[in-house]
């Protein structure tokens, strides 16, 4: 009965808490200070030279960074990230009753707090096993541009400190939901490296379009929203569940550059929707791309925290540039397509040890039974017994006979002698 219960438990989908997580985090940031509805309807005073998104933008980004590193230094400092997000919640329910000439130097402030209740999100992701963490990542974004596009529609309500004030209760969970992440998985890799210029170029490059083609758009390309974005999210999570993520890395910029060749060289009446579909849903499969490939590294902090830093700095970029785009439209959206054509050809590839799993899932293992295969797959990719049980929604008793089956039908004593043995008869 006690096995029973363990394995009931476990059969809840281990990425739920991070998603919802992730997801509550972000409806704050994206309906409010990243330019989203809410701001644009209070149209607060900026701070110095930079707008209120400008400075957000540029603060979160900085403090992504330095937050990053901290926590690889200094790792006792993960444990206090997730209570960021009380504190991100107390300003978040005084930007949203404060006089509107204070609203840029408390968005400043959010963009600091909100950078650690990122990074808790990272670290709890980065705890998942990789096959779940594409799920992690598109149901927390997919919850997150739920009210983001409903707040971004023609009709939706005008009044925006109550709608601020009822998102910032969000983070409020984050110590709850983030509480007890678990240990990292085992055999990761080291890519961070090539994902970084990759970021900022893809953010820098796909905004700037995005910036100049979002304007342009009538009624029917409001209504259209992020509804793209959100219904890409679930196809991308079963490709690189399925594939591995490498798939959706080289699709998301190809898709992005039709978009915005459709956009400069069709007629204004029909480019509307093609324009509005491909450019938001090319976002979704880079964020779920980037997203993962961070949460893989060995240094998940770190990665993290240099990689959302660098995305928030081409964010903070895109629109220190947005004038200089003015007037020339759709030679900046053909432009940018070929540059996001061929970046598509040179997105960095999955780490070698995913694409071995996943070579091995198609290839099969002889007298193996499915679920003793299954077990052997999360065991090359670095999994414990404890942790497979709860990938396989099986208790830590189950999992361990299952290995010791497959130990006894492939001829090996331990760990090393089976991944090995799995590799020959590939």
């Amino acid at each position: 009965m006690k096995g029973g219960t363990a394995a009931g438990r476990a059969r809840a989908p281990r990425w739920g808490r991070p998603a919802l997580a992730l997801g509550l985090l972000f409806a704050w940031i994206l309906c409010l200070p990243l330019s989203g509805p809410l701001l644009a309807r209070a149209s607060p005073e900026g701070v110095g030279p930079f707008t209120a998104t400008e400075a957000f933008a540029l603060s979160h980004g900085l403090a992504l960074v330095a937050l990053g590193l901290m926590s690889f230094v200094l790792p006792r400092l993960e444990r206090t990230l997730a209570w960021w997000g009380p504190a991100l919640t107390a300003l978040g329910l005084a930007v949203a009753l404060a006089p509107l000439p204070a609203w840029g130097p408390l968005l400043v402030a959010g963009g600091v707090l909100s950078a650690g209740a990122v990074l808790a999100v990272g670290r709890a992701l980065s705890c998942l096993p990789w096959r779940d963490r594409p799920w992690g990542v598109a149901a927390g974004a997919a919850l997150a541009n739920v009210p983001l596009y409903l707040l971004g529609l023609p009709e939706a309500p005008e009044a925006y400190r109550p709608w601020a004030a009822l998102l910032a209760l969000g983070p409020l969970a984050l110590p709850l939901l983030l509480g007890d992440a678990g240990p990292l998985p085992r055999g990761r890799p080291r890519e961070l490296p090539a994902l970084l210029p990759a970021i900022f170029v893809l953010y820098l490059v796909g905004g700037l379009a995005y910036g100049a083609v979002v304007p342009s758009l009538g009624e029917t390309g409001a209504r259209i929203g992020v509804l793209p974005y959100i219904a890409l999210l679930p196809a991308a999570a079963a490709v690189a569940s399925r594939y591995g993520r490498g798939r959706i890395g080289s699709a998301g910029p190809a898709v992005l550059a039709v978009g915005f060749a459709l956009w400069a060289l069709l007629p204004e009446g029909g480019r509307d929707v093609p324009a509005q579909a491909l450019s938001v849903g090319g976002f979704a499969l880079l964020d779920l791309f980037f997203w993962t490939a961070l949460a893989d590294q060995r240094e998940p902090r770190l990665a993290f925290g240099a990689g959302l830093g660098a995305m928030a700095m081409a964010i903070f970029s895109g629109l220190m540039m947005s004038d200089l785009v003015a007037g020339r439209e759709e030679a900046v959206a053909l432009v940018a397509a070929a540059i996001l054509a061929s970046a598509s050809v040179l997105m960095p590839s999955p780490a070698p040890a995913e694409r071995a799993v996943l070579e091995l899932r198609v290839d099969g293992l002889g007298p193996l039974s499915p679920r003793e295969r299954e077990a052997l797959l999360h065991l090359a990719s670095g999994l414990t017994a404890k942790e497979i049980a709860l990938a396989m929604g099986i208790s830590p008793g189950t999992a361990r006979k299952l290995l010791e089956r497959a130990y006894r039908k492939l001829g090996a004593r331990n760990r090393v002698e089976a991944v090995s043995r799995m590799m020959e008869r590939r």
